[in-house]
């Protein structure tokens, strides 16, 4: 896979967090002959994961862990459902380094005030899943495919969710952003086909990220120990034994972005340890 990779320019959003999967992708992108843009936004010192060590400067950090990988790497701060801030973004990516060859559409809204019934769900809180996820979605491949379908060639993968294809409680908002991402990336592998552009998704179940962390604390019975509870209870579901790491779904990113995919356009790839067969 490294000569499928070498080379190439890769744009990954949401790549700041220690134990994501943007950050997994950037670095299995990056072993595979990858130059890397990271895009994310900063968190203030009490908006950090649980066991996000003070040191961890995000993107930046993933930046730095890159270039040990011995290639090039920007990492640039951009919230990627504001339209101007992702137009901008893209452009500096672009004059850094020359092309984008991979978007990896990763970005999403922290879990929090949307986990609730949808009767009690406020509005402020499904826009706000809403633009992260399938407004900021739209306009990173928007901005993105552009430049794809002028010099015809590209990757698209979007990082749907188990819950793009299966609903569940206190989840509509993220569940809606999640369908809804995979109906878009339908629409664009059908568009993006005729420029040699191929677009697909990825679905992951549960996955040991600080996701897990946030909806654990979102959860309906939260406490010191809201985490093991919920890991125990997300992995009684998956007949492999175990909810997903990061780098599973790393792993199947980099296929799909490699050429031994090229003939894989307009799918969504489960990565659930079979809880959805």
């Amino acid at each position: 896979m490294a000569s499928d990779l070498q080379d190439k320019v890769a744009l990954v959003t949401g790549a700041g967090g220690r134990r994501g999967i943007g950050r997994a992708t950037a670095l299995r992108l990056a072993r595979g002959g990858a130059d890397v843009a990271l895009i994310d936004i900063s968190w203030a010192a009490g908006e950090r994961a649980p066991d996000e060590r003070v040191d961890w400067n995000g993107a930046a950090s993933v930046a730095e862990e890159v270039r040990a990988l011995g290639r090039r790497a920007l990492a640039l701060d951009a919230d990627v459902s504001n339209e101007a801030q992702v137009e901008a973004a893209v452009e500096q990516v672009l004059s850094h380094f020359g092309s984008i060859d991979i978007l990896v559409a990763n970005a999403a809204a922290r879990p929090g005030g949307d986990r609730v019934p949808l009767i009690g769900l406020p509005k402020a809180e499904f826009d706000r899943v809403i633009r992260v996820n399938l407004a900021g979605t739209f306009l990173c491949c928007r901005a993105v495919g552009a430049h794809m379908a002028r010099v015809r060639k590209g990757v698209v993968v979007i990082v749907s969710s188990q819950s793009g294809r299966v609903g569940k409680p206190r989840m509509a908002a993220y569940a809606a952003s999640k369908f809804g991402q995979i109906g878009m990336m339908q629409s664009l592998a059908h568009e993006m086909a005729a420029y040699g552009v191929r677009v697909n998704a990825v679905a992951p179940g549960a996955v040991d990220t600080a996701r897990l962390d946030w909806s654990a604390q979102a959860g309906a019975d939260p406490g010191g120990d809201a985490r093991a509870r919920f890991l125990a209870e997300q992995a009684r579901g998956v007949p492999l034994g175990r909810i997903a790491a990061a780098e599973d779904v790393s792993g199947v990113i980099a296929f799909l972005c490699s050429d031994d995919a090229r003939h894989i356009t307009g799918q969504v790839i489960g990565i659930d340890g079979g809880s959805r067969m």
